[in-house]
């Protein structure tokens, strides 16, 4: 009958599949439990503890295990050229002497602006420029490079497009934001979850905050994902390589900033544009409203959001951040920023991302980095400072294109 044959045929068949789906999962699980604690090493195939990995001594015959990890990089010399808040005029460098000029705008042509802007990092752009009156730039403290100056005007460079959001003018106590209006923001994730905000200062490169590296060594682990204000969906970017500044032991929550650079470079659109650096000029004064987005908890102790966070906060001087609630950990490479009564801040989940000002530009001078809890009172958010790095930010673009590419 149907019922004898179901069970001389059809039940041993169920059990196989049955037995075969469970092996399957089984060997799922145990890959999931490898893959978070161990690294595989290719040849000879082994595998080595998590915490061994980037630990400086090579685990793997092939030595895959420190061959592809976050890169130390000090600052090197400064860069041989440099811009200005007052309309982006272009100053060198007069290394025998250590002084900074004015170029004036007789002779100087587009070959010159491009190796004045290579001399900063930036290759991939078309250099642009402009000319200023040499009346209006007198304010200037710095002098012009020659004496003579026939043309009566000074060179205004412009080596990106930055900075342009249809804005104009997770984060606790915020509101959900569009990413056309913050289009330089992403998510970096390690083995598809998200650790920590980035912002998008090149094409080829994030800006975020060191210690997002700290326990996630892997690069290969990690993925970008630019272009939406939601944190699900799998559409991510592998990265290439990881830079951070070197920790000095006397500060150190100091240098707290890191550049990844990805495999491929991101296509321009509404969704995606490069944020601007801050100019190494222009100091901030307190009280200076500052943006703040993320997908960090919206509340302390809570969990990431799935859509993108917005809030809006004040600049605060570091000696009064330091004498309110910090004792001095608030170092002149630091930005400190808040609310007086607290409920706006960044949280877990915050860290790398962005502290965004409004010049002519939106421009990134702040990076997530530490604070005490969660938008308490009198305990405001401190942040890198990226003005104090901008050299650094140049040496890193500057080295990264001699360096070889990690193994695969």
């Amino acid at each position: 009958t149907a019922l004898e044959s179901f069970k001389r045929i059809g039940i041993p068949i169920l059990a196989a599949v049955f037995s075969l789906a469970c092996l399957v999962m089984v060997g799922f699980l145990i890959k999931v439990y490898l893959d978070y604690h161990y690294f595989f090493c290719k040849q000879p195939l082994k595998l080595v503890l998590l915490q061994q990995v980037c630990d400086g001594q090579m685990d793997c015959l092939q030595g895959e295990d420190e061959a592809s990890c976050p890169q130390w990089v000090p600052e090197g010399p400064p860069a041989g050229a440099r811009v200005s808040k007052d309309r982006s005029i272009l100053q060198v460098l007069n290394r025998n002497t250590g002084a900074w000029s004015c170029i004036c705008h007789d002779h100087f042509n587009l070959v010159l602006a491009k190796a004045a802007c290579e001399q900063m990092g930036y290759r991939r752009y078309k250099a642009a420029f402009s000319i200023q009156s040499l009346s209006s730039a007198k304010s200037s403290p710095f002098p012009l490079s020659s004496r003579k100056c026939l043309s009566g005007s000074v060179v205004s460079l412009f080596c990106s497009n930055c900075g342009e959001s249809i804005r104009t003018p997770r984060v606790l106590g915020g509101s959900p934001a569009a990413i056309e209006a913050w289009p330089w923001q992403v998510s970096l994730q390690y083995r598809k979850e998200h650790i920590c905000g980035g912002s998008i200062i090149d094409p080829s490169w994030i800006l975020t905050a060191a210690h997002c590296f700290k326990n996630n060594p892997v690069i290969q682990s990690w993925r970008v994902k630019a272009g939406s204000d939601l944190l699900s969906g799998t559409i991510t970017l592998p990265v290439e390589k990881v830079f951070l500044a070197e920790v000095t032991p006397a500060s150190p929550k100091d240098n707290d900033i890191a550049l990844v650079k990805l495999q491929s470079p991101l296509h321009v659109s509404g969704e995606i544009k490069p944020i601007c650096l801050p100019y190494f000029d222009e100091e901030l004064v307190p009280g200076t409203s500052l943006w703040v987005i993320g997908w960090g908890y919206t509340q302390e102790h809570g969990k990431l959001s799935e859509t993108l966070q917005q809030a809006e906060v004040k600049l605060i001087d570091a000696e009064s951040c330091n004498l309110v609630a910090y004792h001095g950990e608030v170092t002149e490479k630091m930005l400190c920023a808040g609310l007086p009564q607290g409920g706006v801040d960044t949280c877990q989940g915050d860290s790398g991302g962005p502290l965004l000002y409004s010049g002519r530009h939106w421009q990134v001078v702040g990076i997530v980095s530490w604070g005490q809890g969660c938008g308490t009172p009198s305990t405001p958010g401190v942040y890198t400072s990226v003005r104090a790095y901008l050299n650094w930010i140049y040496t890193v673009w500057r080295v990264s294109a001699v360096l070889p590419t990690p193994l695969q």
